[in-house]
């Protein structure tokens, strides 16, 4: 109805990056950013240099580009890494509405949100809730959340929700005191319900063959009929599918009698909101009265268009206005007579797929691009609602770069008024006034931030510093968490899309990242002092290319590209760039993407190129041996996840795509060679990886949909984005609080904290009663005491043959003297399950794990009956268990 759903959106985006890359305006968060930095740089939002030249050229490049971003995923020849990622979410889906469905889905206390609460990334779209007095907005990769409509007491209703919201329609609930049913478009054109805000999701029968979603809506009749707009596959003609049922089966109502891209528009108010579609195909445009069931032709606005975007005012016969690609430009047409006839009063420029008309000023029509383009005399000509630039020096008025949502409704505190939303990447913001002025609704309490990198200072370890995605470079102040949310808020103190912060001792005195043109300096463990480097000539990197800080000398970091580039800070102030090593890391690729320093010996150093080449030295970078072994293949942009050991800097690890490989390698023998470490490991892209530096070993990993955790004592990988966090992408991650947690920067959830507790396991202890076989019964375990195992059971051996008796527990461990043997739990004593000895002696007792027991520790022990015992007691006792359950 308003805009193109993302896949073709992101392709656009994507080749406006491309020729961003050389661009240089600025844009100064409030308060902290000097002066004179203003005219040294001026990083520029995504897309931002797309002008209507570029339009024929995106258009030409699509294909190309989309082939060029398949094979940077580094999947092998006929594996589809999408289809593999889909079953991964689809996986953690089922898992966690099975949970939900048994009661268990309670978030348990591992993981804390820390935000930002204030600094929202990319939203998609808007619907007002039944209610009148809520809305639910949809972000990319954030899921769906639930507000009012001033933008305040959001929640999210899609952690549980594999992929982005990118289209959104509700209903009210089927039965009275019921949750609104709310249908998103989400990952991978697919269709998902809701009918308890979240807690489990379900996926409608009926929709079959489906390429592409091309709209989503309803109709304001008695049933609550929501449509669907289809492409179906290998080219089909456009189809219309209806639900009746409250989203749980749609059938085809309608099918186009030819193929071509299509979009519809319902109206929201009058009697055509009742069972009137307007559709175009390609270029032509149809109506149906009659629910979608039927469709008669009206007028032809450009018989060769290839795609087009259709929104309507109520007022008027209805008005129609449409966007129709047709040469690789796209123009905007008006219909005054109800579709019957159109005219061609503009043509755009760099067109995000969004557009929009007011329900009740026909003149009114917007479109999106990088900034929100307003007309008031029927397209004749456009205005922008305000620059880009303008929103650092007022977010709470003025919109954030790139617009990828429209959605205009009847205000329900004014039925004779339109309510507009406009979805942007820093956050919803909605108008009253038709756009003349606006007001950001993502001020505290969104928590969609999208992240690339933290580094939180080593010493002041409340202070953290964040690289966003067109959020910026970022800072705040940890505040601890107190419920559901995010808990800190965070300040942009220059826009665009940061990366690979870096700092030579871990804290903010200096801390080095790049943005796509320049290397930012930050300077100053309190004030945060900006200035910015060029990249070496000549050199050839990454689209955000790594650097490194020496762990020695924060005058010194290193830029990865072709070659190794050292640049050192001298005493005037100045850098000077020169060459580190006469390397060639061009071999077999085009650049390096990851380099670390072993923390226990700086001259051990590992580096990884594009093409899978690995490095290791012995002299600080200087002279380089390439291993026997490759590398999995870097994240397309950004570069691989790499960390060494903090004790052992013969040990590395190098994460990266993993759908035909294994997505992690480790090396013991200082990188020689390096070998799979895929046990327990999804098919998935790793991000980034950490070491755990509280001497177990471990290795902490951010992936595609989850967060990692491989556990040296078992040489086995464990999701640990279970419950209580999000299925989303965790994009870095970095270990603070003196080694007690694991930060990781999420792409679309902000900052979350995972508590390091220690490896669900089970220990024996203590020995059993001499029982009246003259054997004492002694406790093993298979399987693990964790919530997302739930295989665990605790065995007893040597016991009576047939003879029966309980498994009993507490909070602490003991040594009493017990009916003749000793008790190893302490009081108060808890009985669990009942058990019976085989004619074996042995017993395998499941022990369920809920999620009241995440996180804490229990001491078991097995009481039974001996009645042929010497002592008379009639009573057995075992030895004792303890047990850590985790998530």
């Amino acid at each position: 109805m308003k805009k193109l759903l993302p896949f073709v959106c992101l392709v656009a985006l994507a080749a406006c990056r491309e020729h961003s890359r050389g661009s240089e305006r600025v844009a100064l968060g409030q308060a902290q950013f000097p002066e004179p930095i203003a005219a040294q740089v001026e990083p520029s939002p995504a897309g931002a240099d797309f002008d209507e030249g570029m339009e024929e050229e995106v258009e030409e490049r699509a294909d190309e580009r989309r082939a060029w971003i398949e094979n940077r995923h580094h999947a092998a020849p006929g594996v589809d890494w999408r289809a593999i990622e889909r079953a991964n979410g689809e996986a953690e889906m089922a898992r966690r509405n099975a949970l939900a469905k048994s009661g268990q889905l309670a978030a348990v206390n591992t993981w804390s949100e820390v935000g930002s609460k204030n600094q929202a990334g990319r939203m998609w779209c808007a619907t007002l809730a039944s209610d009148g007095v809520s809305l639910y907005s949809g972000s990319d990769l954030g899921g769906l959340w639930k507000g009012d409509l001033n933008g305040s007491s959001w929640a999210p209703l899609g952690d549980n929700l594999y992929g982005g919201v990118y289209d959104v329609a509700s209903i009210p609930g089927e039965f009275g005191g019921q949750p609104d049913v709310v249908l998103v478009v989400g990952a991978s054109n697919t269709i998902r319900v809701t009918r308890d805000e979240g807690a489990t999701w379900e996926t409608p029968t009926g929709l079959t063959n489906v390429s592409e979603i091309r709209g989503v809506g309803r109709f304001l009749d008695a049933a609550h009929t929501l449509l669907v707009l289809v492409k179906p596959n290998a080219g089909g003609a456009p189809a219309l599918y209806a639900s009746t049922d409250y989203g749980r089966t749609f059938t085809k109502r309608y099918q186009h009698a030819t193929s071509g891209a299509a979009s519809f528009w319902i109206p929201r108010r009058g009697a055509g909101s009742l069972a009137s579609v307007y559709l175009f195909v390609k270029g032509a445009c149809f109506v149906s009265t009659n629910g979608g069931s039927t469709f008669a032709p009206l007028g032809v606005a450009d018989s060769g268009a290839t795609d087009c975007v259709l929104t309507g005012s109520e007022a008027g016969s209805p008005t129609l206005y449409v966007a129709l690609a047709n040469g690789g430009t796209w123009k905007l047409w008006r219909s005054d007579d109800g579709g019957a006839s159109f005219t061609n009063p503009f043509t755009i420029g760099g067109f995000y797929g969004t557009l929009c008309a007011s329900s009740f000023a026909p003149n009114i029509v917007m479109w999106g691009d990088i900034e929100a383009h307003r007309s008031t005399n029927s397209g004749a000509s456009f205005a922008s609602i305000n620059t880009w630039g303008s929103y650092y020096g007022s977010p709470s008025n003025k919109l954030h770069a790139d617009l990828f949502g429209f959605d205009v409704f009847v205000d329900p505190a004014n039925p004779t008024n339109d309510l507009w939303f406009f979805g942007t990447d820093g956050g919803l913001y909605k108008s009253t006034n038709f756009g003349a002025t606006v007001q950001n609704l993502c001020l505290s309490g969104l928590g969609v931030s999208q992240y690339y990198s933290t580094l939180t200072s080593k010493a002041t370890p409340t202070l953290i510093q964040a690289g966003a995605q067109d959020q910026g470079y970022q800072r705040g102040s940890f505040v601890a968490s107190t419920g559901a949310g995010p808990s800190s808020n965070f300040a942009q103190l220059i826009s665009g899309d940061y990366g690979h912060l870096t700092s030579s001792d871990g804290s903010h005195a200096r801390v080095v990242s790049t943005y796509p043109g320049f290397i930012l300096l930050v300077e100053g463990e309190n004030s945060a002092n900006t200035s910015t480097l060029n990249f070496p000539s000549g050199a050839s990197n990454d689209w955000l290319p790594p650097v490194v800080a020496d762990p020695g000398d924060n005058k010194v970091f290193y830029f990865l590209g072709n070659q190794l580039w050292k640049y050192t800070r001298q005493t005037n102030g100045s850098w000077t760039t020169t060459l580190q090593s006469n390397q060639n890391f061009a071999i077999g690729g085009s650049f390096l993407t990851a380099l670390a320093f072993a923390p226990s010996d700086s001259n051990r150093v590992y580096a990884v190129n594009d093409g899978g080449r690995i490095w290791f030295s012995t002299d600080h970078g200087v002279t380089w041996t390439q291993s026997a072994s490759t590398a999995p293949g870097q994240q397309y942009f950004y570069g691989n996840g790499i960390s060494v050991h903090p004790t052992n800097a013969l040990e590395c690890a190098i994460g990266g795509s993993g759908y035909s490989t294994s997505g992690v390698i480790r090396s013991t023998n200082g990188g020689a060679t390096f070998a799979p470490e895929n046990n327990g490991l999804p098919q998935t892209h790793v991000y980034s990886l950490a070491y755990a530096t509280d001497g177990t070993g471990d290795l902490y990993a951010g992936a595609q949909q989850s967060a990692l955790r491989w556990h040296r004592a078992t040489a086995t990988w464990e999701t640990i984005s279970s419950l209580g966090s999000p299925i989303t992408t965790y994009w870095s991650v970095e270990i603070v609080d003196a080694g007690a947690t694991a930060r990781f920067g999420t792409y679309g959830r902000g900052i979350w904290d995972f508590e390091i507790q220690p490896v669900p396991s089970f220990i024996a202890y203590g020995t059993g009663k001499t029982n009246s076989f003259s054997t004492q019964p002694f406790l093993a375990s298979t399987g693990t005491p964790s919530l997302s195992a739930n295989d665990f059971s605790i065995n007893v051996f040597g016991g009576v043959s047939n003879k029966p008796g309980s498994l009993i527990y507490s909070a602490s461990q003991a040594q009493l003297p017990f009916q003749g043997g000793t008790l190893w739990i302490g009081l108060p004593i808890k009985r669990g399950p009942n058990m019976k000895f085989d004619a074996f002696g042995t017993d395998y007792i499941p022990v369920p794990v809920d999620a009241t027991m995440v996180g804490i520790t229990r001491y078991y022990q097995v009481w039974y009956r001996d009645p042929q015992h010497p002592d008379g007691t009639g009573v057995g006792l075992s030895n004792g268990g303890k047990t850590f359950f985790g998530p």
